[in-house]
């Protein structure tokens, strides 16, 4: 948090956008699954990109590179050898953005532990 802090400018904005970012994980997951699934790779290359946006505020600069090179492999493929790099990309940014995803409502659950007082 500290870091989308510092490229939000304060605390408030950085939990409404990590709102957001919680319910677009949520909300692309199983579109994921569907595209990797049925290898529509332009699904998953307009995922790719609008999670381009969410990156660099609140992850670490491997996914941010790894949300990168995945949408560059979902865009130009012209060989059955590029898709399945591309499609085992996309598995694997998958996996590591169910984990972030954990990690965005973990977060969310503790500042509103924290923002609610104690009830006796």
């Amino acid at each position: 948090m500290e870091k989308a802090i510092g490229f939000l400018g304060d605390a408030s904005s950085a939990y409404q956008l990590l709102g957001t970012l919680n319910t677009t994980l949520l909300t692309d997951e199983s579109v994921i699954a569907n595209a990797i699934q049925n290898r529509n790779f332009e699904v998953l290359q307009k995922i790719w990109h609008q999670l381009k946006g969410f990156a660099p505020v609140f992850c670490q600069d491997a996914l941010v590179a790894e949300i990168t090179r995945t949408e560059g492999l979902c865009k130009q493929m012209t060989s059955h050898q590029e898709q399945a790099a591309a499609l085992a990309a996309s598995a694997l940014l998958q996996a590591s953005l169910q984990a972030l995803q954990l990690e965005v409502a973990a977060q969310i659950l503790q500042a509103a532990a924290i923002s609610k007082p104690p009830t006796p």
